[in-house]
Order: structure tokens, then C-alpha cells, then sequence
């Protein structure tokens, strides 16, 4: 649906502008006009993307006399470029079955291009553009992009380029680099060139001609303006880069504007041209374009970040908005005006006099949003948008030392060193007293003319952090989204908020300081710029969330009134179960994904950086700590420590190390025979069962390791999985073999085979053996006989799938290889009902008190009612779910890939 924004007070205030500007003073100088600012003028939906690969091509068009617009559906939206009156739609047709692939305006012309995703059958199809009749259609051979060889040259960008004087197909991606030119009108051939060997291109279009970026033979580089109808090149630049050394040179750019003007980058190295192949600059600084005369349509739409008056990367992230940058023709310089979206999300689609048009790509609301150039008195560096740079404000006055002593006493704040000159700094950092201390960081993201500019930035912002998955939804509230990033040494936490007209971000390595600052923070703000308004209170109930700095890989433990919880930072966390209250944590100085154990007052954990502790379950005190390279989850029984070693890490041998619970005394070793890549956990007691990738189990004495029997289970590369009740052990192989073992004394009594391969650990209750494999079959074996009972197949395919099941009231539930999850009967195995999930691997499902816990793939934690399916309640963590779920004491607790561990009523 076209939707038209107007901006009545931005007109009028213009009108004012342009009044007092024709009506001056006798003795007054005449103040020139200039840009200062974009208006939306009209906006369309646009779901077919940006343009993707293999061909970065654009799904959207841009010329004087139409916008072209991509449809998911095949069609092609044709709308007036003043207006976004809708025209006409160009059909799809019985005979274009292929998707768009890309589209394209030039003079009366409409290109469109199809294709299937392995580039078989690719055409193109001409049409008037007056009134979308077909003028041609041919097929083109687009091979798919492969890396060039050693030595070889390539080509990447574009591989169709239209313009007013022809088309322009480069034909792959490595040697031979062939381009192929066609004439607009026909789609007749009309030039066809072979580039030398050895030669790396790069090229754009405007709108009559192609740039064309090339480093060959010796480093050198050079900028062609080339005909596209006839391949000829017209004028020819060589670029003198010291970027360029003789090993293979560096990252070679080029973007272009429908005027002619471009910009080639060599490394860090940038230069502008002119349409006529003069060289403009190659200073990348911004300045504020002052001459309209002089104003140019925009390269490209990105970020403005630099201090005004010491120059800008346009790499850089800050502040928040995108620009839409111009090159001033007469000095060079870039200017660029904001818009209300993020950077990150827009892209420059076209432009024509005085207008430009950006795809907005916000998840689920991806637009064509048209913008035309507003003119006025000069009101400063362009950077700060219609906001002086004095109303920014001073991001070390937004926190005091009060506000973070819910740290710790004596934080200092430190200005941040890229802050505007003449203005106060916009990026605050503050520092804490003590080197284990957390650093906050504050940076002022915009300050926009409007509060309804800033909220439409905010909003953008936060739909694209949702989008990634990563937020937390347990703080979340109008103007205000806390979200984690994941890096490679953990996560650092961040909270964005909008606070009337501005924007500010805080972010911190501990997401516990984020949580506990923010209030603060968006308190201060409210002061400053509401006065008298209030923030909405927090919304109590039962249940909690604790944000750790990391990935919470292991599922937590619920003993005596604390959860023990574990993240991927290496922090061990004591938690109340029913608040969340910290009672201590612990940092293991590596990172933690095995499960942990607690036993006998103490938690014992073990790092993959080769450290195993023992921690008072109290007080968090260390008891003891043990070098060992873990490679699997730890099991505790009878007073002894098991756990499945290597040594290195990177080893395909592993052994099973047990030491003396109180005193982390080794007591002993065993290692099975052949590789163990994958080891199960240990089952232990006072006789420990062990599997391996080799086809056997073994037994061993607890006390001494000594061995007391063995038993072939599977073949002698295949992985066997062991469960132990009762008296017996039972053991599923990946080569499908299924034994029932005495534990004691190895002795089968049974042996049973499934027409497939039990993957995963296998599940017995109720007299029942349960298997699982990969492709999502359920078997069922009688426990005392192997007599199979009964088999459930649920088809599908998924990459990562987990076999897992629940057992209660008479159902089996269990999650397939096709997205949903099954309650099967136990006596027949037939479905009673089924929940589709969706794609993505599942926790659990965990079945309690007439409930089953079940997480989704998207990060959707779900309880179910036993007997019906019926949904009671459904919780979006902000992350994926990472462990099973743990039902205790009336609470679900999950741990999640956002770093939080949640604590929510079973109940709902």
C-alpha cells in the first residue's frame, strides 16, 4: 500500500525559511540556499531483497520516468518516481516460472531478469516501458562464481549493468573474463571482448556508461569509463596507490552514481571522479556541501562517522543513521544529509533530481521509501542533521559516579577521543577502580529534529536486534531493548534507549552491569528531556532471568534452593531459585560447555581450557582445582569424580580420568581401545560402565578401574550409547544393534536388531526401551524380551537434529526430524496429536506435573498440556534454547544462547 508522509511543520518552517529569505533586509546579504535535509515523500512495500548473489543484481529500479519494484510473486510494481502512483504491474506470465533475479530502468526500457538458484536457464526479458509490452527476451550464460585460481585474475560485482546506451553481461567470474554487450531496445548482441589474463575487475554502472576498476599485470591499476554498447573504453585513469604491493595487491572498489561520478577504493585508499574522468579528491573527510550548484546525487548510503572538521571513515558505525552521501563536483569533498534508519539497513536503490531512493530493510517491513531533497539556511556541520551540534548532549553528564556504584564506589568517567570538536563529547566511557571491574561505555546515537524521527530510528534498530535473535525480552519496554553480542572471547551486553528526540546506546563486557546501569540511565534522560515523566515500573511476578557474559551451554542444576548455572566466560553462578539473587559466582578462567555436577555440598566443574574445580556449594570457596583436559560432562558417585579426558585437546583417543571427590586426588585411568571422538557420559556407581566409537562397552571397578568385563555391542566403528536401570544395562549401537546386559556380570540377556541407527542416548521407563535415530524413527523394544512393540518414522531432514523423548500418561513425546513434536501412544505408537515447531534443533521435550517443556528453534520455550496438546503458555527467550529444560519447585529453568538463565513458573 503507497503511503505519503507529510511533514507540515518541516513545510512550513521551510516556507518561513524561503519568505524571510526573498523579503532580506536592504543592507542584508543575500544567505544562499543550500541542502539540509531529506523529506519522505511516498514509500512502497518491497520484499524481494536488496539484490543477493550469485549476481548482485537490484531487485529495485530507478530512473527519471519510473521505479521498478521486484515482487517475491515474479511480478514487476512499475511507480511514478514523483509520486508512487502505481502504474502497472508487468505479470510473471505462464512462461516465467523462474524468480526475478534483477531489474533494471534505462531511457523507455524495462530489463527484468530470471533465473533458478543454479543459474540453469537464465534469461532476460526487454519491455517498453510506456506500456510494458515485450520488446525481446534471450538467454545468457551466467556461470557461477567460483574463486579464481592461484594467479589468476577474476571479476566480482555486477554481472548485468544496464544503462541508456546498452547492456553490459560479464559472463563469469574467473578467467575467461568475457563481457558481452546487447543493445537496450533489441537485446541483439552488439560487442563482445575477452580481458586480458591475470586482470582483477571490479565495475559499476551509471547511467549511460560503465566504470570499470582493473589491477593486471605489474599492479596496475587503472579507472575506465567504458561504452557499454561497444566496449570501447573512452577515457582511462591510472591510480597511484601505495596499497598496492606486488603480491597480489589489495582489496580493489568501485561504486558509481547515475550522473557519472565515482568512487574507487584501493585498500584505504579512496578516490572521486568526476563524469568527465577528472579526479575530484582522494580525501574520504566530509564537509557540508555549500553551493547548491555544486550539489551532486547521492553514491551511496552509509554511514557519517567522523568529527565534524577532522574527517570522517565511512567504515565506521556512528552515529546511528544512514547518510546519504554526495561528492561536491568543485572541491571533491563528501557531504551527506541523515535519514531515519540505520545505517546497517539502508541501501541506496537510485536517484534523479532532487530525489533519492532507499530500500529500508527492517525485518518484516522491508520499503522503497522515496526522499526528496529539502533546501534551507545552512544550520552546521550536516552530520548533526537539523539539530545544532550544542543540543547534543554531553554523554559523560547522562551517568554519575551514584549511578554506577551499584558496581562499585569510584568509577571516573573518560570522554571518548572522536567526539565533534566545539561540541561535548558524545561517546563516555566509564572507567572502574579496580582492574576486575567492567567498563561502561556510553555513546550518544542521535539527536534528531523530532521525537518522531528518533522513534522511527529506535524502532528500526530494535526490530533488527530482534531480528538477530539476541535480545532480552525480560527487560524490554517502549524505548528501551537490552540485547547481547557474541564475540569471540564471550558476550558483551548493550541496552539501546529513545528518550523523546534522542538515542543513546550503553554497552558493557558484563551484561550484569548493563542491567543493573540502564534504569539509571534512561532515569536521567527522562529528567533531562521529559521533565515530570516517569518510567513504567517493572512488572512483578514470579520468575526471574540472569544475564551471564557468555553462552549458557549446560543445563542448570536445582539443589537445596540454588541453581547452579554455568556460561561459556568460564563463570560458575549460585543462584536462588526463587528469586535469581546472586548468592556467588566463581570464574574458572576458561570457558564452561561441559554439564557440571553437584554433589555432597560441592560443585565441580571443568573448563576447555584444561582446569577442574571443586567449589564450595555455600560460598562459592574453592576446595580444590586439578590441570585435566575435560572432553566430556562430569558424573559423581560414591565419593569419586568421573570424567572422560584428553590429552591434547585435539586428540582422537580419550580416556576416562576418576579422582577423589574430596580431595581431587587421581585415582585412577582407563582407556578404551580406538578412537573415542564423541564420549557419552560415564554411568557410574560402584561399577562404572563405559561406551566408546569402537563397538564396545566395558565395566570397571570404581574403586581401582580394573576391568571386570567387556562386551562387544556394535561393529568396530561404531558408537555405542548405554543407559543403565535397575540391574541392567542396555546399549544401542549406531550400526543398529540394541543388547540388554546385566551390569554386574556382562551376561546378555537379550540382543535385538532396528532396520536402522540408534544416534543418540537411548531412554528406558515403564518396561520400555526407546531408540532413536537421526532421520527421527522412534523404535520401542520390550526391556525385558527386545521384543520391538512398535516403530514411528516422522520423516523430514534437519541439520543438527537431536532424538530426545519424555514419557507420561501413557504418551511418548518426542520431537521429528520434520519440525514437530509427537505424542505418541506407549502401548501402539500411534500419534494422539502432534505441534509443528519449525526448523532449528529443539530442547528437551521434559515432561512434568501434566506438562511438557519443549524449546523451538527459534527460541520459543512452549508448555503443553499432557493429554490434549493444548498450548497454556509460551515464553520468546531472545536467544536459542540451549539446554533441556529443568523442572523443579514449581519453575522451568533454561539457559539460553543470549547469555540469560531464566527461571519461569511451570505454571504459567
Amino acid at each position: 500500500m503507497l503511503t505519503v508522509h507529510r511533514r507540515r511543520s518541516v513545510a512550513v518552517l521551510l516556507a518561513v525559511v524561503l519568505v524571510a529569505c526573498a523579503i532580506p533586509a536592504a543592507d542584508a546579504p543575500r544567505l544562499p540556499l543550500v541542502p539540509v535535509g531529506w523529506r519522505v515523500a511516498w514509500s512502497v512495500p518491497a520484499d524481494g531483497g536488496t539484490g543477493e548473489s550469485p549476481f548482485e543484481s537490484p531487485r529495485h529500479a530507478v530512473s527519471d520516468r519510473a521505479v521498478a519494484v521486484a515482487t517475491r510473486q515474479g511480478t514487476v510494481r512499475i511507480h511514478d518516481p514523483r509520486t508512487g502512483e502505481h502504474r502497472r504491474t508487468i505479470p510473471a506470465g505462464p512462461a516465467r516460472t523462474a524468480p526475478v533475479t534483477g531489474v533494471w530502468v534505462a531511457a523507455d526500457t524495462l530489463v527484468v531478469s530470471r533465473g533458478t538458484p543454479d543459474l540453469a536457464g537464465h534469461t532476460l526479458d526487454g519491455h517498453d516501458l510506456t506500456t510494458g509490452a515485450p520488446l525481446w527476451r534471450r538467454t545468457i550464460a551466467l556461470a557461477g562464481h567460483r574463486p579464481p585460481a592461484e594467479g589468476a585474475g577474476g571479476y566480482r560485482g555486477p554481472r548485468i549493468m544496464v544503462t541508456g546506451r546498452g547492456i553490459a553481461v560479464f559472463e563469469r567470474s574467473a578467467e575467461p573474463l568475457d563481457i558481452h554487450a546487447l543493445d537496450l531496445r533489441t537485446g541483439a548482441t552488439t560487442a563482445r571482448v575477452t580481458y586480458p589474463r591475470g586482470c582483477h575487475l571490479r565495475a559499476a554502472a551509471t547511467a549511460r556508461s560503465v566504470a570499470l576498476l582493473s589491477r593486471c599485470a605489474g599492479d596496475e591499476l587503472r579507472l575506465t569509463s567504458m561504452d557499454p554498447r561497444t566496449l570501447r573504453h573512452g577515457w582511462t585513469r591510472l591510480l597511484s596507490s601505495f596499497a598496492s604491493p606486488p603480491d597480489g595487491g589489495p582489496p580493489i572498489q568501485v561504486t558509481a552514481n547515475a550522473e557519472g561520478y565515482v568512487h574507487a577504493s584501493v585498500g584505504d585508499d579512496d578516490f572521486f571522479y568526476g563524469a568527465d574522468g577528472r579526479l575530484l579528491s582522494t580525501d574520504p573527510e566530509t564537509a557540508g556541501v555549500t553551493t547548491p550548484a555544486r550539489w551532486s546525487p547521492p553514491l551511496y548510503a552509509g554511514s557519517y562517522s567522523a568529527p565534524a572538521g577532522r574527517g570522517a571513515d565511512l567504515h565506521d558505525g556512528w552515529p546511528l543513521p544512514a547518510y546519504l552521501i554526495s561528492v561536491d563536483s568543485g572541491t571533491g569533498r563528501l557531504g551527506g544529509l541523515p535519514l531515519d534508519m540505520p545505517a546497517h539497513l539502508a541501501s541506496l536503490v537510485g536517484t534523479i533530481r532532487d530525489m533519492a531512493f532507499v530500500y529500508n530493510d527492517v525485518p518484516g517491513d522491508g520499503r522503497i521509501i522515496a526522499y526528496e531533497l529539502i533546501y534551507g539556511l545552512s544550520r552546521g556541520p550536516a552530520r548533526f542533521g537539523d539539530v545544532p551540534a550544542s543540543a547534543w548532549p554531553d554523554a559523560c553528564a547522562l551517568l554519575t559516579g551514584r549511578d554506577l556504584s551499584v558496581l562499585a564506589d569510584g568509577y571516573r568517567a573518560v570522554p571518548g577521543g572522536d567526539e565533534p570538536v566545539g561540541t561535548a563529547p558524545a561517546k563516555c566511557d566509564w572507567i572502574p577502580p579496580t582492574d576486575d571491574g567492567a567498563v561502561v561505555s556510553l555513546s550518544v546515537e542521535w539527536v534528531s529534529s523530532s521525537s518522531a524521527g528518533a522513534g522511527r530510528l529506535f524502532a528500526a534498530e530494535a526490530a533488527a536486534v530482534k531480528e538477530a535473535g539476541a535480545f532480552d525480552p525480560t527487560t524490554e519496554e517502549p524505548g528501551f531493548l537490552s540485547y547481547s553480542v557474541a564475540r569471540t572471547n564471550g558476550i558483551y551486553g548493550a541496552t539501546i534507549i529513545n528518550v523523546g528526540a534522542v538515542v543513546v546506546r550503553l554497552s558493557s563486557s558484563s551484561r550484569q552491569a548493563v542491567r543493573l546501569v540502564s534504569p539509571s540511565l534512561r532515569d536521567n534522560l527522562l529528567a533531562r528531556h521529559q521533565p515530570g515523566v516517569r518510567a513504567p515500573g517493572p512488572v512483578r511476578g514470579r520468575g526471574w532471568s540472569h544475564p551471564t557474559d557468555a553462552v549458557v551451554h549446560a543445563e542448570p542444576v536445582v539443589a537445596g534452593g540454588v541453581v547452579y548455572a554455568t556460561s561459556g566466560d568460564g563463570t560458575v553462578s549460585a543462584l536462588d531459585a526463587a528469586t535469581g539473587v546472586i548468592r556467588w559466582r566463581f570464574q574458572t578462567g576458561g570457558p564452561l560447555v561441559f554439564d557440571h555436577a553437584v554433589a555432597d555440598g560441592t560443585v565441580f566443574a571443568a573448563n576447555s581450557s584444561g582446569r577442574l574445580v571443586a567449589l564450595d556449594a555455600a560460598t562459592g570457596r574453592m576446595r580444590w582445582s586439578r590441570r585435566i583436559g575435560a572432553a566430556g560432562g562430569l558424573a559423581v558417585a560414591a565419593g569419586r569424580l568421573h570424567v572422560w579426558t584428553r590429552n591434547p585437546a585435539w586428540a582422537v583417543h580419550a580416556e576416562v580420568g576418576t579422582l577423589d571427590a574430596a580431595s581431587g586426588r587421581r585415582l585412577w585411568t582407563f582407556r578404551p581401545e580406538g578412537q573415542v571422538l564423541n564420549p557419552d557420559p560415564v554411568l557410574a556407581g560402584e561399577v562404572v560402565h563405559v561406551g566408546g566409537d569402537h563397538g564396545m562397552v566395558y565395566a570397571l571397578d570404581a574403586a581401582s578401574g580394573a576391568r571386570k568385563w567387556r562386551f562387544r555391542a556394535g561393529g568396530g566403528r561404531a558408537r555405542t550409547h548405554l543407559v543403565r536401570a535397575g540391574g541392567v544395562v542396555y546399549s544401542a549401537s549406531t550400526d543398529g544393534e540394541v543388547h540388554a546386559l546385566e551390569a554386574a556380570s556382562g551376561r546378555v540377556r537379550w540382543s535385538a536388531e532396528i532396520d536402522g541407527s540408534a544416534d543418540f542416548r537411548p531412554m528406558v521407563t515403564g518396561g520400555i526401551v526407546y531408540v532413536g535415530g537421526r532421520d527421527g524413527t522412534t523404535y520401542a523394544l520390550d526391556a525385558g524380551s527386545g521384543t520391538r512393540l512398535w516403530r514411528f518414522r516422522t520423516g523430514g531432514e534437519q541439520s543438527g537434529y537431536r532424538w530426545d523423548v519424555a514419557v507420561a500418561r501413557g504418551h511418548v513425546y518426542t520431537a521429528g526430524a520434520d519440525g514437530r513434536l509427537y505424542a505418541l501412544d506407549t502401548v501402539t505408537g500411534a500419534p494422539r496429536w502432534s505441534l509443528p515447531l519449525g526448523r532449528g534443533p529443539v530442547s528437551g521435550p521434559v515432561a512434568e506435573g501434566g506438562t511438557v517443556h519443549i524449546g523451538d528453534g527459534a527460541g520459543t520455550l512452549h508448555a503443553l498440556d499432557a493429554v490434549t496438546g493444548r498450548l497454556r503458555w509460551s515464553f520468546r527467550t531472545g536467544g536459542t534454547v540451549e539446554t533441556g529444560p529443568v523442572v523443579a519447585g514449581g519453575f522451568v529453568y533454561v539457559g539460553s544462547s543470549n547469555g540469560n538463565v531464566y527461571a519461569l513458573p511451570a505454571a504459567g
